[in-house]
Formats: C-alpha cells, sequence, structure tokens
C-alpha cells in the first residue's frame, strides 16, 4: 500500500466520524497535539515496543484526519518535494551533514518514483538519511521537534483569517507542515525502531478498532488523554 493510499484509506475509515465530532481544523490540530502528548507519555512510563507502537499510530492516524480536512490536500507530493530520495533537500548531501544552524530547504518538483512509497519505504528513506543525526542528538530532540511542528500547524491555522495567500498557497502551506511532521514522528519511531505501517497496520488494518468496520460508526468521542500502565 502506497502511503497515498493509506491516506485514503484512512479517509474513508474516518472521514465520516471527523467530519461529525472534529469539523474544525483548529480541533483536528488539537487531537493530534493530544496523541503526540500520549505518545510521549508512553515513552515515558516505559511501555512496551507494542504499545508504543499503538501511541505512534495514533499519532500517524491523526496527521491523516488534518489531511482529510482539506479533502484534496497535496500532502504526498509535499513530502516528495521535501525530503527526496538522492539527497537532503537542505545541505544537499546523502546521508545529511547539516550544521547546527542549516540552510533553508531548496523545495524541488514532485518525484512520481516517491509518490508510490509505502510508509515502511518512506520510514526507510528517512532512517538512511537523518537516522544517526537524530540518534546522537537523542530522543529529547526529536520530540521536541515534533511538539514544534505542531505549534507551526497551529500558528498557520490562526493566521488563516487574517492571510493574503490564495487558498492554493494556504493548502500548499498545510501539506509542507504535514510533511515535515510525519517526518518527525517517522523519525521518533526510527529511533525507538518502531515499524510504523505494521503498528498501523495492526490498529487499523481491519478497519476500526472499536466498531470493527470499514467506515467507523462508533458515535462517541472524547479528548481524554490515554491511560496508560506505570
Amino acid at each position: 500500500m502506497t502511503l497515498q493510499e493509506m491516506t485514503s484509506y484512512f479517509f474513508k475509515l474516518y472521514g465520516r466520524r471527523n467530519r461529525i465530532f472534529l469539523p474544525g481544523l483548529g480541533e483536528r490540530i488539537g487531537y493530534l497535539n493530544l496523541g503526540i502528548c500520549d505518545l510521549q507519555e508512553a515513552i515515558r512510563k516505559g511501555q512496551d515496543v507494542r504499545t508504543i507502537g499503538v501511541a505512534f499510530a495514533r499519532v500517524v492516524a491523526r496527521i491523516f484526519c488534518i489531511a482529510e480536512h482539506f479533502w484534496l490536500l497535496p500532502f504526498v507530493e509535499a513530502i516528495t518535494q521535501k525530503y527526496p530520495a538522492g539527497f537532503c533537500s537542505y545541505c544537499q548531501s546523502f546521508p545529511c551533514k547539516c550544521p547546527e544552524k542549516r540552510p533553508d530547504a531548496i523545495i524541488g518538483q514532485v518525484s512520481e518514483k516517491q509518490l508510490i512509497w509505502s510508509l515502511r519505504q518512506w520510514q526507510e528513506h528517512f532512517n538512511i538519511l537523518y537516522g544517526d543525526k537524530n540518534r546522537q542528538k537523542g530522543m529529547e530532540n526529536i520530540l521536541n521537534r515534533l511538539f514544534k511542528e505542531t505549534g507551526e500547524l497551529l500558528s498557520l491555522q490562526m493566521m488563516i483569517p487574517n492571510t493574503s495567500l490564495s487558498l492554493d498557497e494556504i493548502e500548499k502551506e498545510f501539506s509542507f507542515e504535514l510533511a515535515d511532521t510525519l517526518a518527525w514522528t517517522i523519525a521518533l519511531a526510527n529511533f525507538f525502531g518502531v515499524d510504523i505501517e505494521q503498528a498501523l497496520l495492526e490498529r487499523y488494518g481491519r478497519g476500526c478498532w472499536r466498531c470493527h468496520q470499514s467506515s467507523c460508526i462508533c458515535a462517541n468521542f472524547d479528548f481524554k488523554p490515554m491511560k496508560w500502565e506505570s
């Protein structure tokens, strides 16, 4: 399953539920942030790999939830432009050799080759490109960058009413911010050796994990944090 196919699968799985319970963009970004908080708590409490995998799966599902808000957001195209196969878009090296204060990214063309990559292929790509550097900087740095990306999503959402950007430009900005959010989620999964694609399929591959339907019919929803065991 390509990343685009997986995104479409989640649109079908939770799109109806999301439109009812999470109608606003800000609500969806907040929902993602809570998922990252749950992931942080699972890590802090030393949960096993399977439980942490569930926490990662929930975060990725919520990234897809934000993409679904826009219906046709060019999210997968953006990740191919920002994270090309042959080099780091910031330092132009492979693997990445960015200095502490890295230059701005050079955004390239959409890669037809990468458009058909699976989530596992993307994870392998990020591990080769950034894995060693991220492991040297440590888990806290990766987690902080992940929270920073959700903050940038929220800032972008708050500026929409007063922006001079066109609709296409707004969607493009969100596409790149979501690409960065997924990239740092993958970076954290690589740090812990979690196969995100496997975690997603184990939790959602047979439909909604709660109602077991291919298009969720759950009529209960809340923003309560997960209660991980100590």
